[in-house]
């Protein structure tokens, strides 16, 4: 009498689809992590850049003792700033006007949907800036679409 003895050699489709499984959610979250990296460090670039025009602003400014029309432009502030930029990292103008003797606005247009609450919590931690008087706050920027931030800039809150 002869007995067969079924070896088991393969994998089974069980086997297959939690590997399957198990690998799709490594990549789904992989790339959620990228995705939030890559806005937190859009949103630092532009700190960065907003840290720098506010620098620039206050060394042209301090032999007049205030922020005057001919100082608080594009052009005046652009040579005093790193790399002479005044781009976003998503590739959109930063733009400077001049407000008062102790205000100006700083225009940041098309912030992407998942840069803009980063940024904007990071502004409203510094009473220097506000939004047109009034402090920032995450609401201000559109769900699931670019939103373009004004920033008001005062000397002394």
């Amino acid at each position: 009498m002869k007995r067969f003895y079924k070896s088991a050699l393969g994998v089974t489709l069980l086997e297959v689809m939690l590997v399957l499984a198990i690998a799709a959610m490594i990549i789904v979250m992989s790339v959620r992590y990228y995705q939030s990296a890559s806005s937190s460090q859009q949103a630092n670039a532009v700190l960065e850049q907003i840290q720098g025009i506010v620098s620039a602003a206050d060394s042209i400014s301090q032999a007049n003792g205030a922020y005057t029309a001919s100082v608080i432009t594009n052009s005046a502030l652009k040579p005093l700033l790193p790399g002479g930029g005044l781009t976003t990292p998503w590739g959109d103008p930063i733009t400077v006007a001049y407000g008062s003797a102790t205000t100006y606005t700083i225009d940041i247009g098309n912030v992407p949907s998942g840069v803009c609450p980063l940024l904007v919590s990071k502004l409203s931690t510094n009473n220097h800036f506000s939004k047109g008087g009034t402090p920032f706050a995450v609401s201000d920027c559109t769900s699931g679409a670019a939103t373009a931030i004004t920033i008001t800039y005062t000397t002394n809150p």
